[in-house]
């Protein structure tokens, strides 16, 4: 219980004080991981890239991999009707949760070539890191490692 003068005031006095200089803290939100990257240029170079090499069934074609990646004949957003349904082009809503997928790896990796997606599937003699499925790509000079490099880095364009 607070007296009227003496410690308890002083005591109020200076909690009051101290709140009072507190500075609000800014804490602005992180960067969206796929802010600066063409999803043009995604669709039309990195995504058939991404169906060719990456969406086996063993591999990013399950719908509970933290890469997922939707491809014709493979894994789908919603199951199937019959085999043209599982066999036909993917839709926009498709190719896009293919994208978002893609450009989480773009979160932290401030250059390219730190992006895990183009680091992991690449040799350990070429900088590679432990992926499951081996060495998709031969170097850093592969044709379709360059194309995502272009992507990630904003220099690729779509004919």
């Amino acid at each position: 219980m607070l007296r009227s003068g003496g410690l308890g005031r002083a005591a109020l006095g200076v909690i009051l004080s101290a709140l009072s200089a507190c500075a609000a803290v800014d804490d602005p939100p992180a960067p969206v991981p796929s802010m600066g990257l063409d999803e043009a240029v995604f669709r039309c170079k990195v995504q058939p890239i991404l169906a060719r090499q990456c969406s086996y069934s063993a591999c990013h074609g399950l719908a509970g991999s933290p890469f997922r990646v939707f491809s014709p004949g493979k894994l789908r957003a919603t199951v199937p009707a019959d085999i043209d349904a599982a066999i036909a082009p993917l839709t926009d809503a498709e190719q896009h949760a293919n994208y978002l997928s893609a450009t989480g790896f773009k979160f932290g990796a401030a250059d390219p070539i730190d992006n895990l997606l183009l680091r992991k599937p690449l040799p350990p003699t070429e900088g590679g890191y432990a992926h499951e499925g081996g060495a998709i790509f031969l170097g850093t000079g592969d044709a379709e490692w360059m194309t995502m490099h272009e992507w990630l880095a904003g220099t690729g364009k779509c004919p």
